[in-house]
């Protein structure tokens, strides 16, 4: 159950009582610590005119609790392991008809010692460790029938073509679940305001690290060691967290993407000479790497009211241009847009209803069907492919999704793969393929896949390649290009927050909503419900 101002007030009351300490005989108090630390994460929603002062103490305590002090009490971490088995640190993603579970490692004992915790704690942020994952496939509960209702964004299809169209997505799908760990009210690294990431989700002491290490094709590994692959297998692809709310979708390439993905590349090629290029001082600047890159569209990033970003301005009549309708970008853009509407229904509806108050309020409505913002990624030259140095999109808005398509012709068995860190997942992105996920909330990164023996870190020496028959090199495209992935690129569509901070608070700024004596935040326990952003599968 979620729990309420009063419970929550009774919760803190008895805490204190008990001298301010979390022990054994309290974890069960109205057996809701997740909501308890849930709350904890959001406490600024608490009005100042009826905050507790025995809620702010406890909650100060809980968050102060993740570090683990001294022989008397409970790590965040231990608490949440022996009472909820859905916020572990390891995460088991199994299917009903497999039951293999990731051997959980022992917890750090209650009574250990002052100093051995605190030396676990320094080894610990020494080396990124990334979160052990065990999956295995799961076939789909139910199967929808194309006679069932379905919303999409796109009106123009008659209502029969677009029920047989969710139907198709659904119906061939497979699952990987997590049975403990990867909880989204828990684990993902969300603003206390709820409206976004965070800027560094992970200890900046690893992302560091895992940067300087992603420079290197041999040492990033040493990272990765327990990393799980989803490879491509003709099918749709779903990661449900703790919780089975859907996180992560992977599209199945139909035949229409496939040629879109064939079209693409020449087509971005054109827009990109037709375009002001970035200055490099800007691309020097991008995170992401070193490749041609463009935002599009409007935001309102350190601006009293939302505008255009200065670089839409300068290219806007060519913009316009190429999404024309029947155009390859405008085709995808509508891809992506449906994907969203069949499968993140909260998040189409939260999308549209920022899209209502734009256009009610400032006269400006988004370009790309319900996305504010749009972004190429292409090859430049000495930069000949788009390969993503590890990164977070902390801007963008949290709990939604961007929607990722890649393009290109090249070795997708080993090139260019996508590390989601929190996930502790590897997938494989073939050219036409679409990809959703909360950008805002996981460190991602590319990396290139080679086989070794016994799972040994890879290297030039022990290093065998993945592909096979079903994957050959088209005639005109060159050995070189295609095993080094040459001329991959990818588009990325996605809302940054201060948009919908205006859109949902109702005033310009977060400040202004503040003046006026409201929190200026996002309702997060509305976002995690049954009827959330996340659907619940």
């Amino acid at each position: 159950m979620r729990l309420t101002r009063s419970a929550l007030k009774s919760f803190a009351a008895r805490w204190k009582d008990a001298g301010g300490q979390m022990s054994g005989e309290t974890l069960n108090l109205e057996n809701s610590l997740v909501d308890l630390i849930f709350l904890s994460r959001t406490h600024a929603q608490l009005s100042r005119r009826d905050a507790d002062p025995d809620v702010t103490a406890l909650l100060s305590w809980v968050t102060t609790r993740d570090s683990g002090h001294g022989p008397d009490d409970f790590s965040l971490g231990q608490i949440l392991s022996q009472s909820t088995p859905s916020a572990s640190n390891n995460m088991d993603f199994s299917s009903a008809s497999t039951a293999g579970h990731a051997t959980r490692p022992p917890r750090v004992s209650n009574s250990a010692p002052r100093k051995k915790l605190a030396q676990t704690r320094v080894q610990q942020k020494k080396k990124p460790t990334l979160p052990h994952v065990a999956y295995s496939q799961e076939k789909p509960s139910r199967r929808i029938r194309s006679g069932e209702s379905a919303k999409t964004v796109r009106p123009k299809r008659s209502h029969r073509q677009k029920q047989a169209y969710k139907a198709r997505i659904l119906n061939e799908m497979e699952t990987y679940a997590a049975t403990n760990g990867l909880n989204a009210a828990i684990d993902l690294p969300i603003t206390t305001t709820g409206w976004m990431g965070l800027r560094v989700g992970i200890p900046q002491s690893w992302a560091r690290i895992l940067r300087d290490a992603h420079r290197s094709e041999d040492e990033v590994w040493e990272f990765l060691d327990r990393i799980q692959f989803l490879p491509y297998n003709g099918q749709a692809t779903q990661v449900l967290d703790a919780e089975h709310r859907r996180i992560i979708f992977r599209s199945k390439i139909t035949p229409g993407m496939a040629a879109l993905a064939a079209e693409f590349g020449a087509e971005a090629a054109a827009f990109v000479k037709a375009c002001k290029p970035p200055s490099d001082s800007v691309i020097a600047g991008n995170l992401r790497g070193n490749h041609w890159f463009c935002i599009a569209g409007a935001d309102r990033n350190n601006k009293s009211v939302p505008a255009l970003s200065k670089w839409h301005e300068e290219n806007a009549p060519i913009i316009k241009e190429y999404f024309c309708p029947k155009r390859v970008f405008n085709r995808a853009n509508g891809i992506a847009n449906d994907l969203v509407a069949i499968l993140f229904l909260a998040i189409a509806a939260r999308f549209q209803a920022c899209a209502d108050y734009m256009r009610t309020n400032h006269k400006m409505e988004p370009m790309f069907g319900q996305f504010w913002n749009w972004c190429l990624n292409a090859p430049l030259a000495g930069v000949k492919r788009v390969f993503c140095d590890p990164h977070v999109d902390f801007k963008n808005l949290a709990l939604a999704v961007c929607v990722v398509f890649v393009y290109g012709v090249f070795n997708h068995r080993e090139k260019a793969w996508l590390v989601i860190w929190e996930a502790g997942i590897c997938l494989e992105l073939p050219p036409g393929v679409f990809l959703l996920y909360p950008s805002s909330l996981f460190y991602h990164f590319n990396v290139d896949i080679v086989m070794t023996p016994d799972g040994a870190r890879p290297t030039q020496q022990n290093s065998t390649p993945l592909s096979g028959p079903t994957l050959t090199r088209p005639a005109n495209v060159s050995e070189e290009d295609w095993e080094a992935g040459n001329g991959r690129g990818s588009v990325v569509w996605f809302n940054q927050a201060s948009m919908f901070q205006t859109s949902e608070t109702g005033f310009n700024t977060l400040a202004e909503a503040r003046l006026e004596g409201y929190s200026g935040n996002a309702d997060i326990g509305e976002l995690l419900g049954m009827d959330g952003a996340l659907p619940r599968v």
